[in-house]
């Protein structure tokens, strides 16, 4: 307990949280299992609240899973609630504090993570991240470096059907496979829209 009390003095001191928000923990993270996902030591599982990272193919997906397993695998953490308490997979939403540190924060401030606007009326700590991911943008770090995909369709070599570049399978689609289309007319005839 005065483990809990010295990490909540220091991060109401560095203005990370409030006296009035209650930190749960400490916990050890077991696993991670990408850049915004992690899995404690009791097998509950936590997605970072507010970000979202990278999907699997995409870039910067593995500088962001590294990221966080560096900020916190094998760890002790504390955890805050944000307004929502789990997501629709049963996750714990949280945000993440460890060695003084708001990881949900260091992964914007480092450009290994997007503020998830999706859910900006959700997310108690929204302002404050987009904030931060402004000067990541400006700076072009990390995900920010990424070049943009001037696909406005893209198809594979081993199918007959053609996705929009932000569909979940186009970005299943390997590298080597995929097959970019600027408009529709160079869709060749007989594929089909997913």
């Amino acid at each position: 307990m005065k483990i809990h009390v010295m990490i909540l003095l220091i991060l109401v001191i560095s203005g990370c949280a409030t006296q009035s928000e209650e930190l749960q923990g400490p916990h050890t993270v077991s696993r991670v299992i990408d850049g915004d996902t992690l899995v404690l030591d009791n097998t509950e599982r936590v997605r970072l609240s507010g970000i979202n990272t990278p999907e699997k193919g995409e870039c910067y997906n593995e500088e962001a899973k590294k990221k966080l397993e560096a900020l916190v695998l094998g760890k002790s953490i504390y955890l805050e609630t944000d307004t929502t308490n789990k997501d629709k997979y049963d996750r714990l939403l949280r945000y993440v504090y460890t060695d003084n540190k708001l990881v949900n924060i260091e992964l914007v401030k480092g450009g290994y993570a997007r503020v998830f606007d999706r859910y900006k009326d959700d997310t108690k700590r929204y302002e404050e991240l987009k904030a931060i991911e402004k000067s990541a943008i400006d700076s072009k770090l990390g995900l920010w470096s990424c070049e943009k995909n001037e696909c406005a369709y893209i198809g594979s070599k081993n199918s007959k059907i053609y996705h929009l570049p932000d569909c979940k399978f186009a970005k299943r689609i390997a590298k080597d496979n995929q097959i970019c289309y600027k408009t529709k007319e160079e869709i060749p005839e007989g594929l089909k829209p997913c």
